[in-house]
């Protein structure tokens, strides 16, 4: 059996266990925020990268506000589900004032700085850990035929995040900016053309590691396509972890907080999920009269 054919035959799975949560007709309304990660960019001497300093906490809270106007009543996080007991005990430390986020490895990170402090607000339950984790990258593609499309690509999209991240860092746009732009549809495009459309173009060619790969099972004269699956199906298992935490909890209206390069390709699968209604979270962080 090929790994096109797993993958198909694992979505026929989830498709159908689909069924299993719709009590009524009423639709879960889901937004997937794209962010880029805070923690890696936290630096507590500096005034305009140090997201516990007055600036950033300021432009979180603006955030914050923004996205309690969406009024979810569960937020999904990306971390996987073997991380909940450490979540649930976290957060309930903070939110019983019993741990301060400063005081947390990564305590600067979005998780924390978004998810957490959204949930205590609207006095939810502790965000869910619906990622999946496997070990991916951009430049996973090293050669093949056709291998320029896609670094064309990959620059193009590489050249946006530096620009639009960059501007943040250097103090010259807010946060609640920065995301708007991450979010924009054209730019949600952008990301999802250059994972799962462009490397399909490329044959004939090699990964640049296999040290997370069975080698054995890569086709190489379909060499993206390969690329292509190893990002579906990770996603595809964020998505079956997205259709089955709603049935234990019981959500109505889901903030999905994640990196930027899922939200294409998820909104997609819940957009054509009968039970969900997907907003976009640009609507979410636009200034409204």
């Amino acid at each position: 059996m090929t790994k096109l054919t797993q993958q198909m035959l694992f979505l026929v799975g989830v498709l159908l266990a689909q069924t299993a949560f719709a009590q009524d007709d009423e639709k879960i309304e889901i937004s997937i925020l794209g962010t880029f990660h805070f923690d890696q960019f936290h630096d507590g001497e500096s005034e305009t990268n140090n997201f516990f300093g007055v600036k950033r906490q300021r432009e979180i809270d603006t955030v914050l506000e923004k996205l309690k106007a969406f009024n979810p009543n569960q937020i999904y996080i990306e971390r996987e589900p073997r991380y909940q007991p450490q979540i649930d005990s976290l957060y309930g430390l903070y939110k019983t004032d019993k741990l301060k986020l400063n005081e947390l490895k990564n305590g600067a990170g979005e998780v924390y700085q978004l998810a957490f402090r959204l949930a205590k607000m609207l006095d939810l339950e502790a965000p869910k850990c619906v990622n999946h984790y496997e070990s991916t990258s951009q430049s996973l593609i090293s050669s093949g035929s056709n291998i320029e499309k896609y670094q064309s690509a990959l620059i193009e999209f590489q050249n946006l995040g530096r620009s639009v991240v960059g501007n943040f860092l250097k103090g010259e746009a807010a946060l609640s900016e920065t995301l708007l732009k991450m979010n924009l549809p054209e730019n949600i495009a952008l990301s999802h053309q250059l994972l799962f459309n462009i490397p399909a173009y490329v044959q004939e060619g090699e990964f640049a590691s296999y040290d997370t790969i069975d080698e054995e099972t890569i086709d190489k004269r379909y060499i993206g396509a390969e690329f292509i699956s190893l990002f579906y199906e990770r996603n595809l298992k964020i998505y079956s972890n997205i259709l089955n935490t709603p049935l234990q909890r019981n959500g109505q209206r889901i903030l999905f907080i994640t990196g930027q390069v899922h939200v294409g390709v998820l909104q997609e699968l819940l957009g054509k999920n009968d039970h969900f209604a997907v907003i976009e979270s640009a609507d979410l962080l636009k200034d409204h009269p």
